[in-house]
């Protein structure tokens, strides 16, 4: 081997090991840090956005309730199931990925309910406030410091996100004895439930939704107050 062709193998080496290095740089400055994000809104219904952190509150629930049926599968490897994929022609999806859906659509149902049900002047007893911070206390105090850190939820969030969720089912029960469900054959609550047919065919195409899709693509469901050490 001539000297010139040792240089030319040298500097190949030099540049590929500079190209790792460089790649390598900008992977870790351009990682996505959830807890970066927490202000930043990520849906908004009609007039009302919600951040992050705000959203917390879905992705924690959510979260608690797939990561259930994640041990059952595979106590071993609970993200099998997060992992799943179940073929259904056009809605073909990934576990993980119906869940997120699940998420999104239990808020918009809850803040498109909440906001009609403020419009119609309906508001919570006191006896229901009262149940609301029972239960915020209770899901605050159940939540690790790792997940409390992670989404950025306080007890006041929850509270708040809990007696959205109540006056939006006061709302929700009130509206299922005025509407006529003919041709709809699951139960009244499926339907006007966030998933529910009445709701993505009827009631949600009334409303202006918009969803800051760069943000919710870093949002890895199954890994953020779960399967995350």
């Amino acid at each position: 081997m001539s000297g010139n062709e040792k240089k030319i193998i040298i500097i190949l080496i030099i540049t590929s090991i500079i190209a790792i290095i460089g790649a390598q740089i900008y992977k870790t400055a351009t990682v996505f840090k959830y807890e970066d994000h927490l202000d930043e809104v990520i849906i908004s219904v009609d007039d009302n956005s919600l951040t992050l952190r705000e959203f917390g509150y879905y992705i924690y629930t959510t979260e608690e309730f797939v990561q259930k049926q994640a041990v059952l599968y595979d106590p071993e490897d609970p993200l099998h199931w997060w992992n799943t994929h179940f073929s259904a022609g056009l809605d073909s999806q990934f576990v993980s990925e119906l869940a997120m859906k699940t998420a999104i659509n239990t808020y918009l149902s809850h803040a498109i309910y909440y906001a009609e049900a403020q419009k119609a002047g309906m508001a919570l007893s006191s006896s229901e406030e009262e149940a609301a911070q029972s239960e915020a206390d209770e899901m605050y105090q159940k939540m690790s410091p790792l997940q409390l850190k992670k989404t950025g939820l306080n007890e006041s969030l929850i509270y708040f996100a809990l007696c959205r969720k109540k006056l939006a089912s006061k709302y929700a029960e009130d509206l299922a004895t005025n509407i006529d469900f003919s041709g709809y054959e699951d139960d009244l609550g499926s339907l006007l439930s966030g998933d529910g047919d009445y709701f993505q065919h009827v009631i949600l195409p009334q409303h202006n939704v918009v969803i800051n899709e760069k943000l919710m693509k870093n949002i890895k469901i199954g890994r953020i107050t779960v399967n995350n050490t």
